[in-house]
C-alpha cells in the first residue's frame, strides 16, 4: 500500500535557493516523490508552490502562512496553520530541527543536521537562543525515527537525548544533486581566465569565513593573482556577514547563483575551502570533489567523515598550514579522482527504509 508522507519544507524559498539545508529538503523530496511506495505531500511557503507543483501534484502543496523564523517554527511545533496537520498521513517529516506535537499521522520522522542553538547559541539572535533549543530537543525525543546526516550529527543528537539510540539512523547526504548534475556549466564572466579559489556557504560565525579573509593576505603575498571566490547569501540572519570580504581586493563575493553557475565555479576553481568550525555534513566539500576538485577543510569531525582521505583536512589553530596548502593549490594546479557517486535518490531510499522499519513494516507493505 501506498505511504502518505508529509514534508516539512517551509523553510524553501522560491525557486528552490541555495544552502545545504534547502538542497536536502529539495533533493530528498524529488526523491520521495520518485519512491514507488510513496504519495508525497509538501508544506511549503507561499511564495514557493510554483516551485513544489514541478516535483509534487500541486493539490498536495499545502502552503503555510510566512512569518519569522522563530514564529513558523512555533506554529509548526504546535502544529497549526495548515489543515494538512490534521489529515491522517501515514508520515510527517521534518526537516529542520522541528515536528508538530499535534497531527494525526501514525508515526514522525525527523532529520538531524546539527543542534547549532545548544552547541554555538552566540550565533543566534535573543529571540531564537530563547525559542529554539526546547523545540528542538522535544522533537527528537519524540520523533518515531531520526534521520542523522553523519555519524557526527548522530554523535551530537545521543549527547543530548541519550534515550533516543534505537531510533537513530545514520543516512550520509549524496555528493551529486540533480540541480548540479543536470545543470549545463554557464561561465561566470568575472573569473573567467582568474585563478580563485572557492567557498560556498552563508556567512554565519561558525562557517569561518572570517578566517580565509584574515589569511588572505598571506596567501597572495605568495601568489598575487590568488582571488577568494565566496558563494552564498551576502548577511547572516538579515545584518551584517560575519566577515568583511569587501576590503580586500582579491576576494570576490557572488552571493547567490543558480546551479548553472556554481557548477562552473566548482569546475573551475583551483581548491574548494571549507574552514567551518562546526558541520552536521559539509556539503560543499562531497560537492567539490564530485568535480574532481582538491578540497581542503578543519579537522570538524563531520567534514573528515564525509570526505575521508579524499581531501586535505587541517585545524583552522594551524594558520600557516592554511596557508601553505592553498598557495600549493594555485601554484601546482591538480585534479583529484572523483568518488563513486552517491545520488539522493539513494538518500531517500535509505530513508522510507528507517522510517518503514520503526512502524514495523516492509518498504513495499500496505
Amino acid at each position: 500500500m501506498t505511504i502518505r508522507w508529509l514534508l516539512m519544507a517551509s523553510h524553501v524559498p522560491a525557486g528552490g535557493g541555495l544552502g545545504g539545508m534547502v538542497r536536502y529538503t529539495v533533493e530528498v523530496a524529488r526523491g520521495l516523490a520518485a519512491h514507488p511506495d510513496i504519495q508525497l505531500s509538501v508544506l511549503a511557503d507561499p511564495s514557493a508552490a510554483t516551485f513544489w507543483a514541478d516535483i509534487v501534484s500541486p493539490d498536495r502543496v499545502h502552503p503555510l502562512p510566512k512569518v519569522p523564523t522563530p514564529i513558523q517554527s512555533a506554529l509548526e511545533r504546535q502544529g497549526r496553520g495548515s489543515v494538512a496537520f490534521n489529515e491522517p498521513f501515514d508520515v510527517v517529516h521534518g526537516t529542520k530541527h522541528i515536528l508538530p506535537k499535534h497531527h494525526n499521522a501514525r508515526t514522525t520522522v525527523l532529520t538531524i543536521h546539527d543542534f547549532l542553538p545548544l552547541d554555538r547559541p552566540g550565533d543566534f539572535g535573543l529571540l531564537k537562543r530563547a525559542l529554539l533549543p526546547g523545540p528542538y530537543l522535544a522533537s527528537a525525543s519524540e520523533a518515531g525515527a531520526l534521520v542523522c546526516v553523519s555519524a557526527a550529527s548522530k554523535d551530537r543528537l545521543l549527547s543530548y537525548q541519550p534515550g533516543v539510540a534505537d531510533r537513530a539512523h545514520v543516512v550520509p547526504l549524496a555528493n551529486e544533486s540533480a540541480g548540479l548534475a543536470d545543470a549545463s556549466s554557464e561561465p561566470v564572466t568575472e573569473l573567467v581566465g582568474q585563478d580563485f579559489a572557492l567557498v560556498v556557504g552563508d556567512p554565519s560565525p561558525r562557517k569561518n569565513l572570517e578566517f580565509l579573509v584574515d589569511v588572505w593576505n598571506e596567501v597572495t603575498s605568495q601568489h598575487g593573482s590568488a582571488k577568494l571566490v565566496s558563494v552564498g547569501p551576502p548577511a547572516w540572519q538579515g545584518g551584517e556577514g560575519s566577515a568583511d570580504e569587501s576590503k580586500h581586493p582579491g576576494i570576490v563575493q557572488l552571493g547567490r547563483i543558480d546551479d548553472a553557475a556554481l557548477r562552473w565555479c566548482y569546475e573551475n576553481a583551483r581548491v574548494v575551502l571549507c574552514p567551518s568550525l562546526l558541520e552536521g555534513f559539509g556539503l560543499p566539500s562531497v560537492e567539490g570533489l564530485r568535480f574532481g576538485t582538491p578540497v581542503i577543510t578543519s579537522a570538524d569531525p563531520a567534514m573528515c567523515e564525509a570526505t575521508k582521505a579524499d581531501a586535505t583536512h587541517i585545524s583552522t589553530l594551524d594558520r600557516a598550514y592554511w596557508v601553505a596548502a592553498i598557495v600549493a593549490a594555485f601554484r601546482s594546479p591538480s585534479r583529484v579522482p572523483k568518488p563513486s557517486v552517491r545520488t539522493w535518490q539513494e538518500v531517500a531510499n535509505e530513508t522510507v527504509e528507517a522510517v518503514t522499519d520503526s512502524m514495523g513494516v516492509g518498504a513495499h507493505a500496505s
